[in-house]
């Protein structure tokens, strides 16, 4: 999609590569979370091309399971977070979404180096990501 880039990842360097299609002007309708201390695994709901469409789980299934709906006019702007040793790797340790509505999260345990990625004046339209047993690493596309 032109004028899209991308932020990120942050986070450890395990896991296999993820990515969503941005080919299309997608627009991000629910996120899906497994966490406990951790990020165990990220899902995403999104709309591209009039259809939904569902990323696969990125990570494992751990933790507690935890959602949110964006609303029709509401998108995504920044994700802020925390990564950092656990189990001997280096994984995403907390994420917290911010909106041009809300905050969604923290989610995890807020431990480790921060980051922050965000997008002024843009939106969200697409993840990457590093996975296996949890979240390694998750970065955004942006638009």
């Amino acid at each position: 999609m032109a004028g899209t880039y991308h932020l990120g990842p942050c986070g450890g360097h395990g896991g296999g590569q993820r990515d969503m299609d941005i080919s299309a002007g997608n627009r991000i309708l629910k996120v899906q979370l497994r966490h406990g201390v951790a990020i165990d695994a990220i899902r995403i709901m999104y709309r591209r091309n009039g259809a939904d469409v569902w990323t696969g789980q990125w990570g494992g299934g751990g933790g507690q399971f935890s959602e949110f709906n964006l609303d029709d006019d509401e998108s995504l702007g920044s994700i802020r977070g925390h990564y950092g040793e656990f189990c001997g790797v280096s994984i995403v340790r907390s994420l917290t979404f911010v909106s041009n509505k809300r905050t969604y999260g923290p989610y995890g345990g807020e431990v480790g180096v921060a980051f922050n990625l965000e997008a002024p004046g843009r939106r969200i339209v697409g993840f990457t990501a590093r996975s296996g047993l949890y979240l390694d690493a998750l970065g955004i596309y942006v638009a």
